[in-house]
């Protein structure tokens, strides 16, 4: 075999740079919030106040609106009088200890042949009827409490609250609307992001589940991330000769942002590319 021309080893150098290049590969891909959601009113309303902007960053649990609520809110203060309110259970609780002295002066007047037996009896059901009255008065009192927790959860449902910690991505109603079968507002989760490309069939069984990729966005600029592998779709698209990726992004700062474009670095040696057949050609070429 003849040595290598120095023709050959310049060609080599200017078309060959991944044989010189640091053992990464690097896919296009997008970054993007993890999730949207379409937030909506759980009763038939109006709209009473918008407690956010377009924009700003929400936590779970933080309200976002305010729904009209008047009723509701009477029907609390109608109900926290009714639960703490003990004059029932004190007047039949004053009325059995009537009964009871009632029929403790019966019993002894019996004794002495000084009443009748009609008058016992009717004085043990008088107080037999008090205790009765008694434990209404008291099973009362707990329906009330019931009562109150279903009007304050009645209540609650007139303010919406946020079911993630993410931004406002946009608000579809103005306080005085109706929110029948309407989206009030639209969040997105930003915390993690995800991270979506599409990887030819060559790097099929090379990107893996939990591996470590390092994220290049397009902004924050000159910066790099850390994201894992959570899904590799194990379906190529035959037409395309392609399958997709997915990975998770941390964002705990929120200083990513989403809807960009990215690199996405692999620790591996590419696949063989168009560049080794190059290769392959010149070391060819040099042999008689």
């Amino acid at each position: 075999m003849k040595p290598i021309q120095p023709i050959h080893l310049f060609l080599l150098l200017c078309f060959s740079p991944a044989l010189f290049a640091a053992e990464t590969a690097e896919l296009d891909c997008l970054v993007r919030p993890e999730t949207y959601i379409d937030l909506s009113s759980p009763v038939d309303t109006t709209l009473k106040q918008l407690l956010v902007e377009v924009g700003d960053t929400i936590t779970k649990g933080q309200p976002l609106v305010k729904l009209e609520n008047s009723v509701e809110f009477a029907k609390v203060e109608l109900h926290k009088r009714k639960a703490k309110s003990f004059s029932e259970i004190e007047n039949r609780r004053v009325q059995l200890q009537y009964a009871k002295r009632n029929l403790k002066r019966m019993q002894e007047l019996l004794t002495k042949n000084s009443a009748s037996q009609f008058e016992k009896d009717k004085a043990e059901t008088e107080a037999a009827l008090a205790e009765i009255e008694l434990i209404r008065a008291k099973e009362n009192k707990n329906l009330a409490r019931l009562s109150l927790e279903q009007a304050e959860a009645e209540l609650a449902l007139r303010t919406i609250k946020s079911p993630i910690d993410g931004i406002v991505v946009d608000i579809y109603a103005k306080p005085g609307e109706s929110v029948i079968d309407r989206t009030i507002m639209k969040l997105a989760q930003v915390d993690p992001l995800r991270v979506e490309l599409i990887a030819p069939t060559e790097y099929f069984g090379l990107i893996e589940q939990e591996m470590e990729v390092e994220i290049i966005p397009e902004r924050p600029a000159d910066k790099s991330f850390k994201a894992k592998v959570t899904v590799v779709d194990q379906l190529i698209d035959p037409a395309s000769g392609t399958f997709t990726v997915r990975m998770a992004l941390p964002n705990p700062g929120d200083e990513l942002v989403g809807g960009v474009n990215c690199i996405a670095k692999f620790n591996f040696v590419p696949p063989a590319s168009a560049s080794d057949n190059l290769y392959g050609s010149l070391i060819n070429s040099s042999r008689p």
